[in-house]
């Protein structure tokens, strides 16, 4: 591969997808941070000694969670090592995220030659796996990096399976056993979802190359070495998943139930510009331009042989890839419910949009096969055009327009203060790795003073220990701790560490027996009266041991198996630099042999893709697309409305303007935090009629604006607030006002001030209209080109005296500057009034277009007779009457034709 010129052009494009790497500090994912934190614990470890930690011991603020023991080491152990070579956490989380970017690549690239694809074909599939949507997002915005770890490996997996299939030797058996180990200790879920893609894969292989059917038991046999070789995790991951809360991840938002998508989200079109969402929607899609570069393949299916003279490898290639992205697609819609519920552990994967991650490689190989399927004197172009649509596809999502994280010297008092400040205690989702005799939740401990003083906590409580009790601390280590203890009587001792199989405690080098504290789950054992020393100590248990030496044998006996095949030749320091001499006096000639061979294509391709990345030019388009922040997109107003110096209301959209009782009304709010902030804010929705007593008539209230915690804001970001108000069946129709404010969370009496008044709270300036079905009149009516009656509800006949109402339908003809009075008067055929009634109105915050109810309330009439309608408006004190465009010859006013009866 490293002499194809489509290897290193492939290179040349992936690098623009890790462009963003270079900014500083890491991206301001959803969980990148987590993962840091995790290395950080790791190395932590290291330092003492232990290589393979399966109790984090400062997580949970100091109590510790079995971390290690249940989730995939191996990207902890990447950010390790990079800490233990001196670099600092940041970079030793970027450099392996770097690498993995390159490396999944380069296994495509492996994969698409393997099947016999071009060096063009190879190209376009390795650089489409690198920015597909899904792992594009995972990097920049999800930041699940043992998941993107996983997905890394998955086309290694293949590729070595392949060899080790085709040629059984041990080498690439061992090589394939290996991988599929180190696919094992980064993520398990995606192991999971990887088995039956591999499954396939293996016996797709020995059909395509025509292998004897023996070479199934070669694959369970690499399957068996690879479960081996991770046994000392997996199997004790898979044993032990009874003492912890795991059912959590089956409960409530991460029951499967919920996740499913819909055709339209698995291929909808990904962000092409920075929008500033802060809580931007989950963009879970597969990319139509990733799916139209992709249909050109079904041309393999259709022709017999390809521009190589064989093509039942590329055949059967698109078929395969074409079956698994199609079975794929099917276990993440809804008509895939059954069979989530009927296999065994796949409910925690907890997403059904999970299979978007290895969904990615069948979709890469089938863009590379598409390449080899166009016309070879067009194939230069669409090799360009691929790669320009797969960098464009992904622009929205390269780059993450929040605030860089910067980790400068963390330490567990900084790990502490992010558990703390987003719930996330032992840096886990909802407590599911918790030992399961742990009640509730865990908001803090005793030990957090040690770790701001910088010294290792003392894990044995003295509190209840009985009067004149005496202990003294002989060695502090974060799994081995050994105190002198002289107790006047003899009870049981409390240590600040969460119980878990693997924590002993021996008074006098002899084990005693320990067990669980009710609802805290600390550690307590019996302790005799005297003088004694105690030792805490976290010690594997035995069938972890076996499991651990299980997985160093066969790691041992693979190597010796393969260095026992190499031959090795004696070594010539003469001979070396006589040859190292005349290669390097080769390279300028091999540099220009090499340029004569590249075609005009693959000039344009070296050259475009150098020029983009020196030029930064992914970042510079981005950068001219991103939005202001006072500019939410899909505001229907916008505002400037600052809460306490704190927050500010932006924007917001109401639709639809006019409902009905009993429905719903969406009001979306747009916030933008002005500076950082320690406390979480509520956010709460009043509706008051505009017009009469200021009640309370519906609401709606959110713990967390945009469901984001208003101390986890981003001051780079904006939030879309979406809000549902229920409009009650019993509202009476009408205006009226929206008022929005902010408290203290669960602290509803603490509302923050608007900035420059009194008030508590912002009313919009658009009211909203709860309709009434009222009969339209004939001939709409125009008052001053600006207010239109269109309908009119009243009795025919009313009793004499007897008070009555009728209702009115209004709609504003455009923007109106000026609140006018309606009037109404009842007059006899002679002209005299009967009754009469004048409403101020606030037509001023009329929404255009939205039809008004108004109920006019008039006075009983004294005298029977038959009474006609005058209706009008006018704008008080000037009394400039809004001229009806049907005006009687008596006055400015409309005479409403229907008259009526006083009996």
């Amino acid at each position: 591969m490293a002499r194809e010129r489509g290897f290193w052009l492939m290179l040349l494009w992936t690098m623009l997808v890790g462009m963003p790497m270079l900014r500083p500090g890491l991206p301001p994912t959803e969980d990148g941070v987590i993962h840091a934190y995790r290395i950080l614990e790791m190395h932590r470890l290291w330092q003492t000694g232990v290589f393979y930690p399966r109790w984090a011991p400062d997580l949970a603020f100091g109590l510790g969670i079995p971390l290690f023991h249940f989730l995939g080491p191996l990207f902890a152990w990447l950010g390790a090592m990079g800490m233990s070579m001196g670099f600092p956490l940041e970079l030793s989380v970027k450099i392996p995220l770097a690498g993995l970017l390159l490396l999944g690549s380069i296994g495509v690239y492996g994969l698409a030659r393997r099947w016999g694809l071009s060096e063009r074909a190879a190209l376009v599939a390795g650089l489409a796996f690198a920015s597909v949507p899904f792992r594009v997002r995972e990097l920049y915005w999800q930041g699940d990096f043992p998941q993107y770890l996983a997905l890394s490996l998955l086309p290694w997996v293949l590729l070595m399976l392949h060899h080790a299939l085709q040629e059984p030797r041990w080498g690439w058996r061992f090589a394939a056993a290996g991988v599929i180990a180190l696919l094992l200790l980064s993520h398990n879920i995606s192991a999971l979802l990887s088995a039956p893609l591999l499954a396939g894969y293996g016996i797709g292989v020995i059909w395509v190359e025509r292998l004897p059917i023996r070479r199934v038991r070669v694959g369970l046999q690499i399957a068996a070495l690879g479960m081996g070789l991770a046994a000392f995790f997996v199997v004790p991951a898979m044993a032990d998943r009874p003492l912890v809360h795991l059912d959590r991840l089956l409960q409530g938002e991460y029951d499967f139930r919920k996740h499913f998508l819909d055709p339209g989200s698995l291929f909808s079109l990904p962000p092409l510009y920075d929008d500033r969402l802060g809580n931007r929607r989950l963009i879970l899609t597969l990319g139509p331009h990733q799916a139209l570069l992709a249909l050109p393949a079904v041309g393999w299916l259709v022709r017999r042989k390809n521009v190589e003279g064989g093509g039942l490898r590329p055949r059967a290639l698109a078929m395969g890839c074409g079956g698994a992205l199609a079975g794929m697609i099917f276990m993440m819609l809804p008509a895939s419910r059954q069979v989530w519920e009927q296999i065994l552990l796949l409910a925690y994967a907890e997403f059904p949009w999970r299979w978007l991650g290895p969904a990615a490689l069948p979709m890469a190989l089938l863009i590379g096969l598409a390449v080899d399927v166009v016309p070879r004197r067009v194939q230069g172009l669409w090799v360009s055009i691929a790669c320009g649509a797969l960098i464009t596809g992904s622009l929205g999502l390269l780059y993450n327009g929040g605030t860089p994280i910067r980790l400068l010297r963390p330490s567990m008092v900084d790990l502490h203060a992010y558990e703390r400040r987003h719930r996330y205690p032992g840096l886990i989702s909802v407590g599911e790795l918790f030992p399961r005799w742990v009640v509730g939740e865990i908001e803090g401990s005793p030990l957090e003073g040690a770790y701001r003083a910088g010294e290792e906590p003392i894990r044995l409580d003295p509190d209840p220990l009985p009067p004149g009790a005496a202990v003294r601390v002989l060695e502090r280590k974060a799994l081995d701790q050994r105190y002198v203890v002289d107790l006047p009587v003899g009870g049981s001792v409390r240590f600040y560490v969460l119980a878990f199989p693997g924590w002993t405690v021996r008074v006098d080098g002899r084990p005693v027996p320990v067990w669980a504290e009710a609802q805290t789950g600390w550690l307590r054992a019996e302790v005799p009266a005297g003088l004694h020393e105690v030792r805490l100590r976290f010690k594997p248990l035995l069938e972890w041991r076996l499991m651990e030496l299980l997985s160093a044998g066969l790691t041992l006996a693979g190597i010796g198996r393969l260095a026992s095949g190499f031959r090795f030749k004696r070594f010539a320091p003469s001979r070396f630099i006589t040859r190292s001499l005349h290669r390097m006096a080769d390279v300028p000639h091999h540099i220009w042999a090499s340029w004569n061979a590249w075609t005009v294509s693959e000039r344009a391709l070296l050259l475009l893709g150098g020029l983009a990345l020196l030029s930064q030019a992914p970042y510079r388009l981005w950068a001219a697309t991103r939005l202001p922040l006072d500019r939410p997109p899909g505001a229907q107003t916008y505002l400037h409305i600052d809460y306490a110096e704190q927050i500010r209301l932006i924007g917001y959209r109401m639709e639809p303007a006019g409902v009905a009782p009993g429905s719903q009304v969406r009001l979306t709010l747009w916030w933008r935090p002005l500076r950082p902030m320690e406390t979480q804010y509520s956010v709460y929705v009043h509706a008051y009629p505009l017009i009469g007593e200021p009640r309370l008539a519906f609401q709606s209230d959110h713990m967390h604006p945009a469901d984001v915690p208003t101390n986890a804001w981003d001051m780079e970001r904006i939030y879309q607030d979406i809000h549902f108000l229920q409009v009650p069946e019993e509202a009476e129709p009408g205006l009226y006002r929206i008022r929005v404010g902010l408290y203290k969370r669960l602290n509803p009496g603490s509302r923050l001030r608007i900035d420059g008044s009194e008030e508590d709270a912002f009313e919009l300036p658009q009211p909203l209209v709860i309709t009434r079905a009222i009969a339209p009149i004939h001939q709409p009516v125009v008052f001053g080109g600006k207010i239109r009656l269109a309908g009119m509800e009243g009795p025919s006949e009313v009793p004499i005296g007897t008070p009555w109402t009728i209702w009115l339908a209004f709609e504003a003809m455009n923007d109106l500057e000026t609140d006018y009075t309606l009037f109404v008067h009842v007059v006899d055929e002679k002209g005299q009034a009967g009754s009469q009634r004048d409403l101020w109105q606030p037509t001023s915050r009329w929404p255009t277009g939205t039809v008004i109810p108004i109920a006019m309330p008039l006075d009983g009439i004294p005298r029977p007779g038959r009474y006609t309608l005058r209706i009008g408006w006018y704008a008080w004190p000037e009394m400039l009457h809004l001229l009806p465009d049907m005006a009687s010859a008596s006055g400015p006013f409309y005479v409403y034709p229907v008259p009526i009866s006083v009996r």
